[in-house]
């Protein structure tokens, strides 16, 4: 089956949706403003706004997400979102005469669970838009005893090679003196951040965090990669409704 992932979503929708509280539901959403360094060759750091969503269960899932079972312990759920890959290869000059990008769309499954100092969550993404590929993530949260809400996090990575190839590697036509052919391969990246938030007023909270993120040398390789780690940032606050 060409997408897996959409088959398993489908069947997911269709389990039992557990029972909906009788109390009125509390939006806590908002909006940041992030930066994120660009991987690519002569590439320009990507600026750009991002959803806020604060969940207060304590699973930190990221991105918007809905879930279809939950205990205090555990939750499972799907989710869409835009791919946090440049697609437009940071507006590079010297990759401008490269093959233009889509923006790849992610449908994705997962789950998170808590443990006595944090909490595990694993995450798979299916794109249905660009190049087709998948992305797996599994992520530990720490959750310290501070003030703050300070949540620092270690996430392994693994891209497939349909989408390490989409974005690093380099068709026979796009070959020129110092960018050889280059086909990727699947490949692995390790990316370590800490987040915080620090509420202001009953309804508001500000929110920011700092992360990098290192690939392997199936990624490091390719020609028209600059650097096999990068660095990103976000800033931003949400508001309880």
């Amino acid at each position: 089956m060409k997408y897996p992932l959409c088959a398993a979503l489908a069947l997911l929708a269709t389990a039992q949706m557990p029972a909906v509280s009788a109390e009125p539901r509390q939006w806590n959403v908002g909006l940041a403003a992030t930066t994120d360094q660009s991987l690519f060759v002569g590439g320009d750091a990507q600026i750009g706004v991002k959803p806020v969503i604060i969940k207060e269960n304590g699973f930190d899932i990221a991105g918007p997400a809905w879930s279809f079972s939950a205990t205090p312990a555990r939750e499972f759920y799907i989710g869409a979102g835009l791919d946090e890959w440049d697609h437009e290869r940071g507006d590079s000059p010297a990759l401008q005469d490269m093959a233009e990008l889509d923006r790849a769309i992610n449908l994705r499954v997962g789950g998170a669970w808590k443990l006595a100092t944090g909490t595990v969550s694993a995450d798979l993404a299916q794109d249905v838009a660009a190049h087709e590929g998948a992305q797996a993530k599994l992520r530990y949260t720490h959750h310290p005893d501070t003030p703050l809400t300070l949540r620092p996090y270690a996430e392994l990575q693994w891209l497939s090679a349909d989408l390490t190839d989409y974005y690093v590697g380099v068709d026979a036509a796009e070959t020129k003196a110092g960018r050889p052919a280059y086909q990727a391969d699947a490949a692995l990246a390790l990316k370590l951040g800490v987040t915080v938030e620090k509420p202001i007023t009953e309804r508001l909270t500000l929110v920011g965090g700092v992360s990098a993120t290192g690939y392997d040398s199936t990624i490091a390789d390719s020609p028209i990669i600059d650097s096999n780690t990068v660095f990103g940032g976000y800033a931003g606050a949400a508001y309880r409704w």
